[in-house]
């Protein structure tokens, strides 16, 4: 039965290493008198090697595992492309505009992006006149209902 190996084994796993024998006195090093010692100290080395090797092929397993694999960054990326294509606004204007679905005023989403508020105003009324509606509020039902904004959008990527 195999176990996942929990962080705090990991951290155990880490701290262990090869650990000398108290040498005969005080100030001195020890050193392997017989060849049983010697086998058993080359065996500890190799030992502790193979630990490192394990610990660093986890944190490579760790990473890869916390990584988007690429096929779904590619779908993700496609499925947004053709939601987008039809629509008549740049990238600025939807922004302007899921800011507003997120209720910011003009005065907020200019301060949010660093721009003007004049900037903000007319984009907004660029996006009402392309899109041909009545208002921002009118506007911004019409971008949600076509699927250009999306909810991760207005709230910020947090779920309702």
């Amino acid at each position: 039965m195999t176990a996942a190996l929990t962080d705090k084994a990991i951290a155990q796993i880490r701290r262990a290493a090869l650990v000398r024998p108290r040498p005969p006195y005080p100030g001195q090093e020890w050193r392997p008198r017989t060849e049983a010692e010697q086998h058993l100290l080359r065996e500890g080395y190799r030992l502790d090697r193979v630990r490192q090797v394990l610990l660093e092929e986890i944190g490579r397993l760790r990473q890869a595992a916390s990584l988007t694999p690429r096929a779904e960054v590619i779908a993700a990326a496609a499925r947004k492309a053709e939601r987008l294509r039809d629509c008549p606004l740049t990238q600025g204007q939807l922004g302007v505009i899921a800011a507003a679905a997120a209720g910011e005023s003009a005065e907020e989403t200019a301060q949010r992006l660093c721009l003007s508020y004049d900037t903000i105003r007319s984009q907004r009324q660029r996006a009402v006149s392309r899109l041909d509606a009545r208002n921002i509020a009118h506007a911004v039902a019409l971008c949600t209902a076509a699927g250009w904004i999306t909810a991760a959008q207005i709230t910020g990527g947090v779920a309702p």
